[in-house]
């Protein structure tokens, strides 16, 4: 994907989020902020954006020797997921 991002001028992970943002309302943070080097393009991601006590009530439900549903993460954390498609389609675009 660095070189997609290249076409956009974006070369360094504060340039990266900076433009995600902007473009797209998804934010996340540029390895900078965690110790990685300034020219670098790296981020970082936290999936916060869901009710956790809502999906672990969910999650309850089901016995522990079953899997999650296919579409738990959908019913439950579809922000999270809604996010990571964006930002998919915009580096792509």
């Amino acid at each position: 994907f660095a070189e997609k991002l290249k076409k956009k001028n974006i070369t360094t992970g504060t340039k990266f989020c900076n433009r995600l943002l902007e473009e797209t309302g998804v934010a996340i943070l540029p390895g900078v902020d965690f110790n990685r080097p300034a020219g670098e393009l790296s981020a970082r991601l936290s999936y916060v954006d869901f009710d956790g006590a809502k999906a672990l009530e969910a999650s309850y439900l089901i016995p522990l020797d079953k899997p999650l549903p296919d579409n738990f993460l959908e019913q439950h954390c579809n922000k999270v997921i809604d996010a990571a498609k964006l930002m998919v389609e915009w580096v792509n675009a």
